[in-house]
């Protein structure tokens, strides 16, 4: 009897483990997000059942995009949702067609291709750029869209809000021993120089490594540069000084401004926005153009006018006179 009762129970249990589930596998079901560095930009929700798609997708009321699609600005900071009006499935790829739930006529057509485990990329049909990658979420996590947005700054997706701990730390070496410029005898820039080579060394090693992300680190980098010994040192730090600007520090278009102006006297040509100061008792500007820029742009851009600047003027004749007085 206990051997039957034994037997029966060895069928029953076979039989459930060899039942068919239910739940088919899920190529496109699921939540995907695409991030614009640690912040959730879009939440695509999707329901798969055999070929049929359902869902719908989540994402700023309002943003730009530039031409590459890596860059975002104006983002409005309400989240609206669309829902998925048409859905068709080829291989490993979904097309799908949302609605402005406000406006049924105002349509959007996406594709989606599945390009690993719980990775996709998402392309806007008919966009001039690149994809868009996205992340499926794990099963049973949620996801929403980030609403704090600054709509007066831009953003990439490899975003970041921490700084690189490296390169504050090169910019503080670097500005260290410039704290008192009257002071610093032909000797010390020496040594000066040097170390600024270095430095640059180090700055070149963290971009070309992809490890700088945020304003600041830009900011910094653009200060390692300007304080370079060539043509193509200050024409990199300006485009670092424009990519801090770009991504929200508007106190960088100073060092973008003092940065063209150090590039235009190292190839011969007159600065034009009067930041540079040359080191003696007159502090000379020349050459420089100072029709070209108005005050009013100037003021624009962080820098002091013609006025102002004649004032700073005297104040570095008057510190290397008082300098030369302690030597």
């Amino acid at each position: 009897m206990m051997r039957r009762l034994l037997c029966v129970l060895s069928i029953l249990l076979l039989a459930i483990a060899c039942k068919p589930s239910n739940t088919a596998p899920q190529k496109f079901g699921g939540t995907w997000t695409m991030r614009l560095g640690d912040r959730t930009f879009l939440v695509l929700t999707l329901t798969e059942k055999g070929d049929k798609v359902t869902g719908s997708m989540a994402g700023p009321s309002h943003f730009q995009v530039d031409g590459s699609g890596a860059r975002f600005s104006q983002i409005a900071s309400d989240a609206v949702k669309e829902v998925i009006t048409k859905a068709t499935i080829k291989d490993d790829r979904l097309k799908f067609t949302t609605a402005n739930s406000k406006d049924p006529s105002d349509t959007n057509d996406y594709e989606l291709g599945i390009t690993g485990k719980d990775q996709a990329s998402l392309k806007i049909v008919d966009a001039p750029f690149d994809a868009w990658p996205i992340t499926r979420v794990p099963n049973g996590s949620t996801a929403t869209v980030f609403t704090g947005w600054d709509a007066q700054r831009s953003y990439r997706r490899d975003d970041t809000s921490v700084s690189n701990l490296e390169m504050q730390k090169i910019y503080e070496a670097d500005q260290n021993p410039r704290q008192n410029p009257a002071e610093l005898t032909p000797e010390k820039w020496v040594v000066i120089n040097r170390e600024d080579a270095e430095r640059r060394i180090q700055t070149a090693k963290l971009l070309a490594d992809g490890q700088l992300h945020t304003a600041e680190d830009f900011n910094r980098a653009a200060f390692i540069f300007q304080h370079g010994s060539t043509p193509d040192d200050y024409l990199l730090a300006h485009t670092l000084a424009m990519i801090a600007a770009a991504k929200g520090d508007e106190g960088s278009l100073w060092i973008g401004t003092a940065t063209l102006d150090r590039y235009l006297q190292s190839v011969g040509k007159p600065q034009i926005y009067g930041t540079q100061f040359k080191p003696g008792k007159d502090a000379s500007q020349e050459p420089f153009n100072r029709n070209l820029i108005s005050d009013s742009l100037r003021r624009e851009l962080g820098v002091p006018s013609l006025s102002k600047q004649l004032e700073q003027q005297k104040q570095w004749g008057e510190q290397y006179k008082s300098a030369d007085g302690k030597h």
